[in-house]
């Protein structure tokens, strides 16, 4: 008799999670509802749920703990922890949490309109620059699909230094739940290459792609990454596609606070191994409003610090129109939406009441319409449900009803709409609010608006931006964008692949998010070469998609494998050339902060177009330029003599020390070398005849350290180049 007692309270504490709507985010709370919805059972699901949460009292663990959670990490007043569905609402009850979080799992930034592209020599400049190879410094990367044995991630062609020092797979069947609530953490690099590639390398690409990016040593080939001599930390989590990996008793461990437990698990090894880390995370989510994610953002802006940057792709959402607005004294505003699916979900935030008309359109005239009141006084527990028919076919509408926990007066609703057939389908639907009185604005997700003026000119407020992708809208990581620069290349085959999308070569790419965030942060903060990128591919997804080779550049064999090099494109290949430039800037200076970062950013970044003021929310302060911030970390731009560019078609190198110039062609002009100290003290002047395409010139005696090669000629000769004494 007890337990049948216990059973009725728990549900209906289930049922009344609307109550404690203002403490749990929105997914959380829908994830309730759907249980609720789909399981009598709801009240005794015991699944685990991986959660931020926020307390009173930092010394709240007692607390947790009797709520059945599993503390893995905490930062001040925030906890992340794995908690029982079934004991959410209760927590949420509790007086010491101010509030619980959790977001759905992200998906990768590949650029979606055209995935096949080939590389601008984005990094071939640090071919040049080898005083900064990113040594010293962990680069770490939470993606999906590594292949551990790419012969890139090794040291060079003699393999004789694997670089992957750490790799907790997220897919993997997990061993020691009291130390991660969800895979493997490997630490031994025997371990880590018997495993080939992780859970999901023989169905994913993308983090051998990105990662042989930023660090990749090239094995032989012209596809070298930025920092080709850091060491490597490794995180494979789980995306929206690795489902079919997770255990359904598991789904509910792979939120937004998992993936704040990996970057965690990023610095945390950095700062074991008293190196500066770097972390390039080429994946996003569409965030239910920003907000939504204020226990994310002020997570990640504990976590950072000297020493530790978090680099973040933008998304690729620029192509949609995914928001309109109402203002205040405009009566009514409104869009059409384009749904291939069959069910869509918005986002309303209003600092009032309005009315959401649907309107359906056929041969242009409205046929049926359907107004919903958020004055209505049909609420159950903040929800408000309703029906349109349209003809034979019926669409469920939801709208759900939260208060916003950052801005005050404004109340938020997630309005829903399922039908048995894909929505575009019942015909021309148009979204409208009405309501003079208030300022009110409807965002869309993966569901977007349009405006179809040959139906009715009235409802074209769809706009793009403010599409920037979780966590890059946050104010903790660097958020990048991408530029375009080739337009086609050759695969392997012969046959020449053209992708004309992306907008004017050396310009931002027209696929890449841009801002401001729905918080009003200016995002992205960079941008850096994202289209036409060559990089390494899994060994093991070409074996299980013998194919997929269209992309393909090259394949070459090492230890009985084959090995792809392959193009693509996206915000996914912009990031890791932002995050293996900073790498070498923390070479540099291992004390750098995100606050020094952007200052190097605003300082150096190329503006593409010059007509605009910097920063904006389209390129945020410019374009990446590796060089010119590895000259400012190290305080040379100051130095009128020294050019703030590299030669162009000539390459500099130091050998045995003597430096050897090696000429693409004869200049035209007498070229004179200058050698510099850091500080700009002038060591050494030679006029040179240069004759042959190699020439060798003789160094006075030099102590350790950096030095600054300046070359004066003709314009493609001018510039400066770093080089290292040992």
């Amino acid at each position: 008799m007890k337990r049948r007692f216990l059973v009725v309270m728990l549900l209906t504490v289930v049922l009344s999670v609307g109550a404690q709507s203002d403490k749990m985010s929105l997914w959380l709370q829908q994830t309730l509802r759907q249980q609720q919805h789909t399981s009598r059972r709801a009240a005794s699901d015991e699944r685990l749920i991986t959660t931020f949460v926020r307390t009173a009292d930092e010394h709240a663990a007692d607390t947790l703990q009797k709520h059945g959670c599993h503390i893995y990490a905490q930062l001040g007043d925030i906890f992340i922890v794995t908690v029982p569905l079934n004991q959410l609402p209760l927590l949420s009850q509790h007086p010491t949490i101010l509030r619980i979080e959790a977001n759905p799992s992200a998906h990768t930034t590949l650029d979606s309109v055209a995935k096949v592209v080939d590389i601008l020599p984005a990094y071939q400049v640090t071919a040049q620059h080898q005083a900064f190879t990113g040594r010293d410094v962990i680069v770490g990367v939470m993606d999906v699909g590594f292949d551990l044995t790419h012969p890139t991630f090794f040291n060079d062609t003699s393999l004789s230094r694997y670089r992957i020092r750490s790799f907790w797979d997220q897919l993997a069947p997990a061993t020691d739940v009291s130390q991660y609530p969800v895979g493997r953490s490997y630490t031994n690099a025997d371990d880590i290459l018997a495993l080939g590639c992780a859970t999901d390398g023989r169905t994913q690409n993308h983090g051998t792609h990105t990662t042989g990016i930023a660090v990749g040593s090239g094995y032989d080939s012209p596809y070298r990454g930025v920092a080709f001599e850091s060491d490597l930390c490794l995180v494979a989590n789980a995306v929206t596609s690795d489902t079919i990996y997770i255990p359904k008793e598991n789904y509910y461990k792979y939120t937004s606070a998992t993936d704040a437990l990996g970057f965690k698990y990023l610095f945390d090894f950095a700062q074991q191994e008293g190196k500066p880390c770097v972390i390039s995370f080429s994946e996003g989510y569409t965030p239910y409003m920003d907000e939504d994610d204020e226990l994310f953002s002020d997570f990640l802006d504990r976590l950072i610090g000297p020493g530790r940057i978090l680099v973040v792709s933008a998304g690729n959402e620029s192509l949609n129109t995914t928001y309109f607005e109402k203002p205040q004294g405009v009566e009514s505003a409104g869009s059409f939406i384009q749904v291939y699916k069959t069910s869509a979900q918005y986002r309303l935030l209003s600092d009032g009441e309005p009315t959401l008309h649907l309107l359906v359109y056929h041969d242009k005239s409205v046929t049926q319409e359907l107004a919903l009141s958020m004055k209505s006084d049909g609420w159950i527990d903040n929800t408000l449900k309703d029906t349109l028919i349209v003809y034979q076919d019926t669409c469920a509408i939801t709208v759900n009803r939260y208060t916003s926990s950052l801005l005050n007066g404004q109340t938020m609703y997630q309005v829903q709409f399922r039908a048995k057939r894909y929505l575009n389908e019942l015909g021309d639907i148009a979204l409208v609010l009405e309501g003079a009185d208030c300022n009110a604005s409807l965002y869309g997700s993966a569901s977007y608006l349009l405006n179809n003026l040959d139906v009715d000119t009235r409802w074209n407020a769809a706009r793009k931006g403010r599409n920037v992708l979780a966590p890059g809208c946050l104010s903790a990581p660097i958020c990048v964008g991408s530029t375009s620069y080739r337009m086609e290349y050759v695969n392997m085959h012969g046959d020449i692949i053209p992708n004309t999308t992306g907008g004017v070569v050396g310009q931002w790419s027209t696929f890449s998010s841009f801002g401001p965030s729905l918080g009003g942060l200016l995002k992205p903060d960079v941008l850096a070469p994202g289209k036409n990128v060559i990089s390494s591919l899994s060994s093991y997804y070409l074996e299980a998609h013998p194919e997929e080779t269209s992309s393909h550049i090259a394949h070459f064999q090492c230890n009985g494998r084959t090995y792809p090099w392959a193009a693509n494109g996206g915000t996914s290949m912009s990031t890791p050339v932002v995050a293996g430039a900073i790498a070498l800037w923390l070479q540099a200076n291992p004390q750098l902060t995100r606050e020094d970062i952007m200052g190097i950013l605003a300082r150096t970044c190329r503006h593409p177009e010059e007509q605009l003021s910097y920063p904006n929310d389209q390129y945020g302060y410019g374009e990446v330029d590796v060089y010119r911030g590895l000259l400012d970390v190290l305080g040379i731009t100051g130095i009128p003599t020294i050019s703030q560019h590299q030669p162009q078609r000539v390459r500099i190198q130091l050998q045995d020390g003597m430096l050897r110039l090696l000429f693409d062609q004869l200049p035209t002009v007498p070229v004179t070398l200058s050698l510099y100290t850091t500080a700009g003290a002038l060591l050494q002047q030679t006029p040179l005849t240069i004759t042959q395409p190699v020439t060798t010139i003789a160094l006075p005696a030099l102590g350790s350290g950096i030095y600054v090669v300046q070359l004066k000629g003709d314009a493609s000769v001018t510039g400066s180049q770093l080089i290292r004494v040992e």
